[in-house]
């Protein structure tokens, strides 16, 4: 009789190991579910954060004209947004000109810093430059970093 107690009891024990396993497995299972729930939201936060960003950073900005950025009127280091021809790609800079057929015209160079998706952007194109006037280079020539451009 001892020893049919002692199969009992090691026989509801394994049955109890058993169980345990299942619920763990069932458990794993569900913290990958859970898992992967967090980082799909978190992808969409992502590009929502990404959008408000990009939101928040061109309301901010001030428009400026040519004429403001070389009569100084504009401090370094001023939120701007300028809009223009791009009339000559170098080096990652795009030279822009209000009106390109105006040859005394001067240029603003803008220095290519965009976040996100960057996209070749063609001589003749229209944009809309958001980023920095970040003062002259060695040439007294205007300069602004670009963090969004939008091509129309």
């Amino acid at each position: 009789m001892k020893k049919a107690f002692i199969l009992l009891v090691a026989g509801l024990m394994l049955a109890a190991c058993n169980n345990d396993d299942k619920s763990e497995n069932a458990s794993d299972t569900d913290k990958k579910s859970a898992a992967s729930e967090s980082q799909e939201q978190a992808g969409s936060e992502t590009a929502d954060d990404q959008v408000g960003l990009e939101e928040g950073l061109k309301s901010d900005s001030t428009e400026v004209e040519y004429e403001d950025i070389a009569k100084g009127d504009v401090p370094a280091n001023t939120k701007v947004t300028f809009k223009g021809t791009v009339f000559a790609v170098e080096d990652g800079r795009f030279g822009l000109k209000k009106d390109v057929t105006d040859s005394t015209e001067d240029v603003l160079w803008v220095d290519d810093i965009r976040l996100g998706e960057r996209t070749e952007i063609p001589d003749g194109t229209t944009v809309t430059v958001y980023g920095s006037y970040t003062d002259t280079d060695e040439q007294d020539v205007p300069k602004m970093r670009a963090v969004f451009i939008d091509q129309k």
